[in-house]
């Protein structure tokens, strides 16, 4: 999917002028000879040869550190986006971590550093520059991000969803293809039981919601974005689609003020101060009705992961607590980082997960 401008200003800018010492890496000819054993379709519809089994992978792009960690393959890991190896979540649920390189240059990565970790795969953006680098230099890419081509519908979006990780299990083998099967069996479930909690909801009756980011909170994320689709199949209406702007944009709190929405969704933020705190948010609704919600983070954010059948129904119940009184999600998180993370959270952990907290 479309990577937002708020993901570029984590550390994730296109940097395409790369050093020369880099553009000119040897190929790796010992890798393209035996290249041909496997070949998957990526996400740009790409055909990528892959040695087999593939061995270790390095995860840049986006989410695809917890694509590889949700799929059971952590262990193949070589190198990860420095941000993944650095969060607080990713270091309790996977203390292997501390062995995996960090690429500190993720947009232009060094190819000679990838030779040297033994790279069999990077998981990758569809830039163009740095792509045919890495494949000059014999290194395989697959791009799992792209920059165009978002889903329309939410139909279309439960079937990118599934999309995204299939690729991962393409490349990453069996185990893998069996855990992603359990995933989409698992969000299919979850789909169906928030929709049918919410499908009696009248369209102009359903709760209009911003989900906001940024020091000021103006930022928001806006149509075509994985925000709207999940807030859509909360049964909730992403307001900040009016802006008709694809993914993200900043607007004005005027513009916030004359939309004065249900409630307040703030992801990617350490503190709701920028809100709870501020005297022109107070005049709105969903601060006088305590619906302003710092939403989750764990082992990635989670409206930009697997995780995000977890935020969908964090969203679901903060709009319509009555529809949901025997959702726990303490339980719910606890069961997914087991099933999917193979971690036991405990129940005061999940608590502060839940609660945009550090892991004790």
């Amino acid at each position: 999917m479309k990577r937002t401008k708020r993901m570029v200003t984590l550390g994730l800018a296109l940097l395409l002028t790369l050093n020369g010492a880099v553009l000119f890496a040897a190929p790796r000819k010992d890798r393209a000879a035996t290249a041909a054993a496997g070949r998957i379709t990526d996400l740009a519809g790409r055909q990528v040869a892959l040695v087999q089994p593939v061995t270790k992978v390095v995860a840049i792009a986006g989410p695809s550190y917890e694509k590889v960690f949700m799929l059971g393959q952590a262990g193949r890991l070589a190198g990860a986006h420095f941000y993944m190896v650095d969060r607080p979540w990713v270091k309790a649920t996977n203390p292997g971590i501390a062995t995996v390189a960090a690429i500190r240059s993720p947009a232009e990565p060094n190819l000679e550093a990838l030779i040297d970790l033994g790279t069999d795969c990077v998981f990758f953006w569809d830039y163009a520059a740095p792509l045919a680098s890495m494949e000059n230099a014999g290194i395989p890419v697959v791009v799992v991000q792209q920059a165009t081509g978002n889903p329309r519908t939410v139909e279309e979006f439960i079937t990118y969803q599934k999309r995204e990780v299939q690729v991962f299990a393409d490349a990453l083998g069996a185990e893998a293809q069996a855990k992603a099967r359990a995933w989409f069996d698992y969000l299919d479930k979850k789909v169906a039981y928030v929709k049918g909690r919410t499908a009696a909801i009248p369209e102009a009756g359903r709760k209009t919601a911003i989900y906001a980011y940024g020091e000021d909170g103006l930022g928001v994320f806006s149509q075509y974005s994985y925000v709207s689709f999940w807030l859509e199949l909360a049964g909730g209406r992403n307001i900040a689609d009016e802006t008709r702007q694809e993914m993200d944009t900043e607007v004005t709190m005027e513009q916030v003020i004359a939309w004065n929405p249900d409630a307040i969704f703030m992801g990617r933020m350490e503190s709701a101060d920028a809100v709870l705190k501020g005297r022109t948010w107070a005049q709105l609704k969903a601060v006088k009705n305590g619906q302003v919600h710092l939403c989750p983070d764990g082992v990635m954010y989670w409206d930009y992961s697997s995780e995000g059948v977890l935020l969908m129904q964090f969203l679901a119940q903060k709009l319509y607590p009555e529809l949901f009184p025997d959702l726990d999600m303490v339980l719910e998180t606890q069961s997914y980082y087991k099933q999917f993370y193979n971690y036991d959270l405990s129940a005061e952990n999940a608590g502060r997960l839940l609660s945009h907290l550090a892991p004790l």
